[in-house]
Order: C-alpha cells, then sequence, then structure tokens
C-alpha cells in the first residue's frame, strides 16, 4: 500500500478544497484544506465526518456490493459544498470540493483519487 499525500488528491482537481484519508477502522491518516482556502465547518466537524461519517456510509453501502456491484463513491450535497467519500482498498478518502464542480464530474474525480492508491 502505498502512502497517498493530501497533495497528489488536489492536484486531481482544482475545485478539491479538502482532503482526508482514514483507514477502515476510521483512524485518519491526514486531513487537509487545501491552502488558500476557509472551511465552512469547524475541524473537529472535518474528522467527526471522516471517522464515524464516512465509515457508517461506506459499511453501509458496501452491504449492497454482492446485487449492485462494487462501490464507486458517495456524495452528500450541501448548500455550499459537497462532499465526496470515495473507498479504497483498505482506507478511504473524503474530499470536499466546490458547489460548482459539475456532478458528471464526480466519477472522473474518484477514478482518479482509486488511481493513486
Amino acid at each position: 500500500m502505498r502512502k497517498l499525500k493530501p497533495e497528489e488528491i488536489f492536484v486531481v482537481h482544482p475545485r478539491i478544497r479538502f482532503a482526508e484519508l482514514a483507514n477502515r477502522n476510521g483512524q485518519i491518516l491526514f486531513s487537509k484544506m487545501r491552502q488558500g482556502i476557509v472551511g465552512h465547518t469547524p475541524e473537529s466537524v472535518d474528522r467527526t465526518d471522516l471517522e464515524d461519517h464516512g465509515r457508517y456510509f461506506i459499511e453501509t453501502a458496501e452491504q449492497e456490493v454482492k446485487w449492485s456491484g462494487k462501490l464507486e463513491h458517495i456524495a452528500v450535497s450541501y448548500e455550499k459544498h459537497v462532499v465526496l467519500i470515495i473507498p479504497l482498498d483498505q482506507r478511504y478518502v473524503l474530499i470536499s470540493v466546490e458547489k460548482n464542480v459539475q456532478a458528471e464530474s464526480y466519477t472522473s474525480i474518484c477514478k482518479a483519487i482509486r488511481a493513486l492508491d
């Protein structure tokens, strides 16, 4: 398993605001806001998103894998930004993107991040 860095994730798309990586137990491996971006939520909320919510969403969605196929990503749309949760083999990534990123591009963004793993 290669060591993924937040800077590599930011290169994938210029509108990625924030990147986090956790193992499948929810332990955060990194959590970083893109330089020059002001977050919409406190850091404690960002960490809870990945530690608890990310793991819960992934585990719940993966229960359908045998019927629906491999989970590609989960998108949660807020008024100010969109959160994408991307499962990797033994970890998962949570990113937030600007609201003006077209939903049609989510798949290619997630595929590019999975290719980094």
